[in-house]
């Protein structure tokens, strides 16, 4: 790739930095959120996301995190340890569109399945998915993520990925 001749200290790139929270149940499924229809940018794009979202300009990571988590959900979760990172290229694909940016996927506990929650901003949601149906029910890239981060809560290192699955 290319160096660009831009003054990364004065002129950096655009960027979006998302948090993500990997929540699980007693049995060690994964929470997912479902958004709306009329949030996505395509219809066969799959819904299914991890609980967060997009940080706002000089927002740390964690209290954005906590935050997203809080607007879409209602609940109040505290971030543990980082999972994995994925950078995602500025890509067009058949089912969506990716702009350039970086997700930190962090260990977000285990909750029980009766929690209630509280539906906000696009989410209309939530489902327990097991290891075994990450790839069925999400985004090939979601699905990478996810995974890495169950390896890293099993003993393994922190992942970090980058582009989109095949």
């Amino acid at each position: 790739m290319a160096q660009s001749r831009r003054d990364h200290f004065t002129d950096p790139p655009p960027r979006r930095l998302g948090a993500l929270a990997i929540v699980r149940n007693s049995a060690g499924a994964v929470l997912m959120t479902h958004k709306a229809k009329a949030d996505l940018r395509r219809e066969e794009r799959r819904p299914w996301f991890h609980p967060g979202g997009c940080l706002e300009e000089n927002e740390p990571i964690l209290d954005g995190l906590v935050r997203k988590v809080r607007v879409k959900l209602g609940i109040t979760l505290k971030p543990g340890r980082l999972l994995a990172v994925h950078h995602m290229y500025d890509e067009q694909h058949q089912t969506h569109l990716s702009k350039e940016g970086v997700n930190f996927l962090f260990d977000c506990g285990v909750l029980d399945e009766d929690t209630p929650f509280t539906f906000g901003g696009s989410i209309t949601g939530v489902r327990w998915m097991t290891p075994e149906e990450l790839e069925e029910h999400l985004p090939p890239y979601t699905a990478a993520r996810t995974l890495a981060a169950l390896r890293a809560l099993s003993g393994g290192d922190v992942e970090v990925l980058a582009g989109h699955p095949a």
